[in-house]
């Protein structure tokens, strides 16, 4: 991990704009492949890297010359432009980094290679789709483009807000067999190949080959194309990542539902989540929660957590989605203790409330493990309102700043700052969960409302 944190810091800066293409020289493409990208996309290309299985999407396996991202006709290879772009910008959403840290030559030298991988390249050459003007954002026909996205039938797999809930949602697999979901078109931050309405308009008329998403080329014209990716834009939600939360402080009683209009005045808290890999280091379903909206109120003896994640389904008798938030214990403060690997033999117990679907309650315990909060000597009920409604969950939960000893809670502290956690469980794939980094809680120095 250490290793793709750091390619993820080196690409923060320069652009994807390239000078003059350098000549072909293959030797210097093959040796920055086998430096940067064969761990992941194999020693061949194959897509077979010694940390394939454990990523979500897997590796694109370069010896078909099938790439997802492209500006050119549904089948045809893509431009050496589009993959230099690919490598300049990564892939949103994936374990694809940037490689703005290469010098432009190197990337120019990695296009020549990886197109020596495939024989497509030569077959089939690129043929680029007809893109029309770009009427900008003050002329586009939004509501043209809403139309259009009922037409196409995009709700089928994308949902009627975005959310990857549409009825064709569930059991897609790509062209190898392996499981995919929809996009979620509300979180544009994971769209992997761009968010912008030219990228947008692109995959619509290109489509994306390997997956269910066809071409509309033909079926829309490209000026319609525009009016449509303008739409999707609109379904976009503004997200404020944060790994340090400040709840709102109020005097009084707190929110004890989730529609309570003070809600609206709290600041939000995105965090992205992970899914966990199973024993055997390999993801087991494709991830269908990828973040979770955290809002905070609190008094002088209470504090409401508002918590809101989408998910394609509700799973609420056999398989179960359900939600846990977690607190270190006096005992393990200071740890470096991740979220991804807890819980493991010798590993230290944590405060978990958690939170189920099917029993509409939360209970709060100090176990050794989420299984375990069911079976603990103590457990304390939370009070917990939730709402499940078009792909999207709501829940509301308030637990003391300070339980009482005789619970075993851990505190909240209100002099300094507070590790938080969460782990996520959609029903639909109940083997797995997603998991969040630990966040700050910071209850200091917090402005009350005017109440």
């Amino acid at each position: 991990m250490a290793f793709f944190l750091a390619l993820f810091v080196c690409g923060a800066a320069g652009d994807s704009d390239a000078a003059e293409p350098p000549k072909v020289d293959l030797q210097v493409g093959k040796a920055a492949y086998q430096r940067y990208c064969a761990r992941c996309h194999g020693v061949l290309g194959a897509g077979d890297g010694v940390d394939a299985k454990r990523f979500y999407p897997r590796p694109r396996d370069l010896t078909l010359g099938i790439y997802k991202f492209r500006s050119t006709v549904s089948g045809t290879p893509p431009t050496d432009e589009d993959i230099y772009h690919i490598l300049a910008e990564g892939l949103p959403g994936t374990n694809m980094p940037d490689w703005k840290h290469l010098s432009e030559e190197t990337r120019w030298q990695l296009v020549y290679y990886l197109k020596s991988l495939s024989p497509a390249f030569n077959e089939n050459p690129p043929q680029p789709v007809e893109v029309a003007a770009d009427p900008g954002p003050k002329h586009a026909d939004i509501k043209k483009g809403r139309a259009l996205y009922e037409q196409l039938g995009c709700a089928a797999c994308h949902g009627s807000s975005g959310r990857a809930n549409g009825s064709s949602a569930a059991g897609l697999v790509d062209d190898w067999g392996l499981p995919i979901r929809s996009a979620d078109l509300t979180q544009g931050w994971s769209y992997r190949g761009g968010a912008n309405p030219r990228s947008v308009m692109l995959r619509f008329l290109t489509g994306i080959d390997g997956t269910g998403m066809p071409s509309y080329s033909g079926a829309i014209s490209p000026e319609d194309a525009w009016h449509l990716a303008y739409y999707v834009e609109t379904l976009q939600e503004k997200a404020n990542w944060n790994l340090i939360a400040h709840p709102m402080a109020v005097e009084g009683p707190l929110p004890t539902t989730v529609e309570d209009p003070r809600w609206d005045s709290v600041r939000r808290t995105d965090i992205r989540l992970r899914h966990v890999v199973d024993n055997n280091g390999t993801w087991v379903s494709a991830p269908t929660v990828k973040a979770l909206v955290l809002q905070s109120m609190y008094n002088k003896e209470t504090i409401a957590f508002r918590l809101t994640w989408n998910d394609p389904t509700e799973d609420a008798v056999e398989t179960v989605d359900s939600v846990a938030l977690l607190l270190k214990t006096p005992q393990s403060q200071g740890d470096m203790l991740s979220l991804q690997t807890w819980p493991y033999d010798g590993s230290p117990v944590l405060d978990i409330c958690l939170w189920s679907a099917k029993t509409k309650e939360a209970v709060e315990a100090v176990a050794a493990g989420f299984k375990a909060v069911g079976t603990a000597a103590v457990r304390s009920q939370r009070e917990s309102q939730a709402e499940y409604k078009d792909g999207q969950w709501r829940l509301v939960i308030q637990r003391p700043i300070e339980p009482p000893a005789s619970e075993r809670a851990s505190a909240l502290s209100q002099k300094g700052l507070t590790a938080i956690g969460f782990a996520v469980w959609d029903g639909a794939y109940s083997s797995t969960r997603a998991v969040s980094p630990w966040v700050e809680l910071d209850l200091r120095n917090n402005v009350k409302s005017d109440e």
